[in-house]
């Protein structure tokens, strides 16, 4: 007697359902390497702009007579506010205060640790607000506000030696990565010491 041996395959809608499946997986997959690419591209040119303008304060700091600008903020000449804006308490010079945070200060503070240690820079790193005469924070509201630089200035214990201070310079960018921890994206560091 014959037996019948049935043969069974895939279907066609077996294969077509496998392949979508399988199309999903790669598209998926692509996407994400695809989103931490560009995270990381970004991130990394997040990084170099935060470190040029931490830079550019800390060489700001590091050029200011130190004589003139470490006495009380009321005998400073108007020379050694970096900051831009010209309210009461902003002209601090090299005097010791200030603090890197975190938290960020995100907007332009009318009293604390911040007054006259912070500033505030657009997209294009120009430091805000843009007129070249100096303001006061109400010019700074209106601003979108890309960069906060942030620093402290401390007297180190001198030995016998001339006066030495430490100025650390923090940047916190406003559309990096992880901008909602509070913590800055680059801090950077110098000693000053009293030429004379």
């Amino acid at each position: 007697m014959k037996t019948v041996v049935r043969e069974s395959g895939v279907s066609l809608i077996e294969t077509m359902i496998a392949v979508l499946i399988a199309i999903i997986g790669v598209f998926s997959v692509g996407a994400l390497i695809f989103q931490g690419t560009v995270t990381n591209k970004n991130q990394g040119t997040e990084v170099t702009r935060a470190t040029i303008y931490a830079q550019d304060k800390m060489e700001k700091l590091l050029s200011l007579d130190f004589s003139s600008c470490s006495q009380s903020a009321s005998l400073q000449p108007a020379g050694c506010n970096t900051t831009n804006i010209s309210a009461t308490g902003w002209a601090q010079g090299l005097l010791a205060g200030g603090t890197i945070g975190p938290p960020v200060q995100a907007t332009c503070p009318g009293s604390g640790a911040s007054v006259g240690y912070v500033d505030f820079l657009d997209s294009n790193g120009l430091q805000l607000p843009g007129s070249t005469a100096a303001t006061g924070c109400s010019a700074i509201t209106s601003a979108a506000i890309s960069y906060v630089r942030m620093w402290q200035i401390a007297d180190v214990a001198s030995t016998g030696g001339p006066g030495l201070k430490q100025i650390s310079v923090a940047v916190y960018s406003q559309s990096a990565v992880n901008s909602g921890s509070g913590r800055p994206v680059v801090v950077v560091s110098s000693l000053l010491s009293n030429p004379n």
